[in-house]
């Protein structure tokens, strides 16, 4: 297939993959990396099985339509991804053949995309309204506070009882606690330190900060991270603090649950096509923090980011309000999927690339 031809599919935003006549992928554009959740290094090159495949025979279809000179089409179709992940579609099988070369096009349409948009940006708009009120909520609330603790300490000043002084002093020590308390709400009092940066950075300091604590042990902590993914603009410290919560969420969960077998995972993808506003789709670097636990409890499942709301025995439930409010600070957007034995958290943060730059299709 030539450039122009290559060019052209790389625009779609359905997913197209070429096979080569032993099936296996010799190109494939960004749509199709996004929706099969592989990379371009991981899938140039290998069987079209080891990326996706269908039961009972994954690869029939296909070896009949090479074989036939046939097209064939297939509606509804359950593609098995890595990772036990699974995704719906309808997919064409069309036979090519460049320069005497046999091979196969596949055109893959996300059945699930549609929908799937439309509960992110429901999912982003609620978050942004909770943490609008939750912020000026805080903001109302520091604000007596700061009265109340200056007018402990003038009546402290002017009290000569030492029993009495006892009291006020209660009085300084509960409002700098609950002072504490509303800052850690409102989050970093600072502004984001912007640089263009690797995202790998701040990942593996998390990583080489975590596999130090004893309190992992016993946690394998794993990582399958993208090199192609460009540099970000992003404050380092920030997002090294956002996955470090993310981590912590994990192994809480992991040991309050005894999980047999306990992991952590920490995965990068650029990802393509990306709702971000109502109409409005872009690329993405994706970075996701999985671990086998026992799932999000039912019942807070739709306020999990809201602050003082927790799963765990013990803790503040600030974690996730903090990590929500840096990644905004980011532009970017955080959701989980959640299910028995798997819990995934998803952090997207815009790519910032040339136009030209957006999709790109590998010719192999």
């Amino acid at each position: 297939m030539d450039k122009f031809n290559l060019t052209l599919l790389s625009e779609l935003e359905t997913g197209i993959v070429i096979l080569d006549a032993s099936l296996k992928i010799s190109s494939i554009n960004s749509s199709a990396l996004s929706f099969l959740d592989t990379s371009e290094k991981v899938a140039i090159g290998k069987q079209i099985d080891q990326i996706f495949y269908e039961e009972p025979d994954s690869l029939k279809n296909f070896k009949e339509s090479l074989k036939e000179n046939r097209r064939f089409n297939k509606i509804d179709a359950m593609l098995h991804l890595k990772g036990e992940k699974k995704v719906l579609c309808n997919y064409s099988i069309h036979p090519i053949e460049d320069e005497s070369k046999q091979g196969l096009l596949i055109e893959i349409v996300n059945k699930e995309t549609s929908s799937e948009l439309i509960e992110r940006y429901r999912m982003k708009k609620n978050q942004q309204i909770s943490q609008d009120f939750i912020r000026g909520m805080a903001h109302e609330i520091k604000n007596p506070l700061s009265g109340i603790r200056g007018s402990a300490q003038l009546l402290s000043n002017k009290l000569k009882s030492i029993e009495l002084k006892e009291y006020t002093d209660v009085i300084i020590k509960q409002t700098d606690r609950l002072t504490a308390l509303v800052d850690s709400v409102l989050g970093p009092n600072k502004k984001p330190d912007f640089k263009w940066q690797n995202i790998h950075y701040p990942i593996e300091n998390v990583i080489k900060l975590i596999r130090k604590e004893p309190s992992y042990k016993g946690i394998k902590i794993l990582n399958d991270f993208d090199p192609s993914i460009p540099e970000l603009c992003i404050d380092s410290y920030l997002i090294e603090n956002s996955i470090l919560n993310l981590v912590k969420n994990a192994r809480d969960a992991l040991i309050e649950s005894n999980t047999s077998s306990p992991h952590i995972q920490i995965v990068t993808r650029v990802s393509h096509s990306e709702i971000f506003e109502k109409d409005k789709k872009i690329t993405v670097c994706k970075i996701s923090v999985i671990d086998n636990g026992p799932g999000i409890a039912k019942e807070i499942k739709d306020s999990i980011f809201f602050p003082m709301i927790t799963g765990k025995e013990k803790g503040t439930g600030l974690g996730l309000s903090i990590t929500q409010g840096i990644i905004s600070q980011h532009k970017g957007t955080i959701r989980y999927e959640s299910s028995e034995n798997k819990t995934e958290f998803f952090i997207n943060i815009p790519v910032t690339l040339p136009k030209n730059d957006q999709i790109k299709i590998v010719n192999g």
